[in-house]
Order: structure tokens, then C-alpha cells, then sequence
């Protein structure tokens, strides 16, 4: 990659009148593109024989995890405990609300 010599721009390559220069980005000072330089700017890509991408682990299986009978107690115990706590704490709120009337 070059920079421009007058303010320190990128200098990028382009066609003007048929012929490749390269051009400063900043201020549009141009000077001709040398093979040295046109080698420096072409882009290569790398592609895999079979264009698939390759995990480490399985993310899932194709039936998907099926719960153990423990662990849907425990979650109906949880949403439970949030529900009588929130009654409770509704409860609670009510009885204040009326103790300050």
C-alpha cells in the first residue's frame, strides 16, 4: 500500500483515460501505477474444496434434549414459588394501603 507524498492519503488504484494510476484519496494527486505496485494491490481468494464450514461440536442433535421428569419438578416448583410470592407480596401492599386509610 502507498500513501500519498503531499498529505499522507491512501493511495488506491483507478482507470483514467484507459490507463491504471493510482489516486490519492484525499487531495486526487495521481502518478502511474508500476508492476511492483499492481502486484502489491490485487486481492486473492482462498476457497475450500467443499465451500462447508467446519464446527468442533455438536450444537444440537436432531431430535432435541429430552427433559428429565426431575428437572420439570424443579421448574414447576420455581414458577410456584413465583406465583405465591407475588400473591403474598400483593397481599402485603393491600393490607399497608389499607392500614394508612
Amino acid at each position: 500500500m502507498r500513501f500519498c507524498p503531499k498529505d499522507g492519503g491512501i493511495m488506491l488504484p483507478t482507470k483514467k483515460d484507459d490507463k491504471e494510476v493510482l489516486r490519492c484519496k484525499k487531495c486526487g494527486y495521481e502518478e502511474p501505477l508500476d508492476r511492483k505496485a499492481k502486484k502489491a494491490y490485487q486481492i486473492k481468494e482462498n476457497k475450500t474444496k467443499s465451500g462447508k464450514v467446519l464446527t468442533t461440536s455438536v450444537v444440537s442433535e436432531r431430535e432435541g434434549r429430552k427433559r428429565e421428569d426431575d428437572e420439570w419438578e424443579q421448574e414447576r416448583e420455581e414458577y410456584y414459588k413465583e406465583v405465591g410470592l407475588d400473591l403474598l407480596r400483593d397481599e402485603l401492599e393491600g393490607s399497608e394501603e389499607s392500614d394508612e386509610e
